[in-house]
């Protein structure tokens, strides 16, 4: 059974009850925040054995091997709950990535004259934020284009003239 680390959570020396329920809530979180997992994969609490003793991760689990990972994902649910233990703050430097998908094309250079993408087909929640993702993305390179063109800051000697 494939598993991708997210990160450790609760408190050190805690009973284990207590630390499944910290680790419940911290599930809880990373999917408000996050959104639900891909089909067919799930947030989980995994017991990681150390030669200190054990300790608990929260780890993307699935069934099928030759499913690939969803790496905009799990590195969402990071952040996400790197901010949760930390009292809400992202460390300083750190970004939450934009929700997408890994094959979505978003590294492939900006085309300005590309009209903005258009939405699925079939628009369940996962696929709104995705679209929604893709939508800011487009914005935002587009903005920036924008912003990079030299602007006219003087008129011509024969424009000043015909006025």
């Amino acid at each position: 059974m494939p598993t991708e680390l997210i990160g450790e959570f609760g408190t050190s020396g805690a009973t284990s009850e207590w630390i499944e329920a910290e680790g419940k809530l911290a599930i809880r979180h990373l999917k408000k925040i996050c959104g639900d997992p891909p089909p067919e994969m799930e947030l989980e609490i995994v017991w990681q054995d150390h030669e200190l003793g054990r300790y608990p991760v929260i780890s993307l689990v699935w069934e099928d091997p030759m499913r690939g990972v969803p790496w905009n994902y799990i590195s969402r649910c990071e952040a996400a709950l790197t901010a949760y233990e930390n009292d809400g703050q992202l460390p300083p430097g750190w970004v939450m990535p934009s929700i997408r998908s890994d094959d979505d094309g978003l590294d492939e250079p900006f085309d300005p004259d590309a009209p903005p993408p258009e939405p699925p087909e079939i628009l369940d929640f996962f696929e709104c934020q995705r679209y929604l993702s893709k939508l800011i993305q487009w914005g935002s390179e587009a903005s920036n284009r924008a912003r990079s063109r030299p602007h006219l800051v003087e008129r011509d000697d024969d424009q000043e003239s015909e006025s």
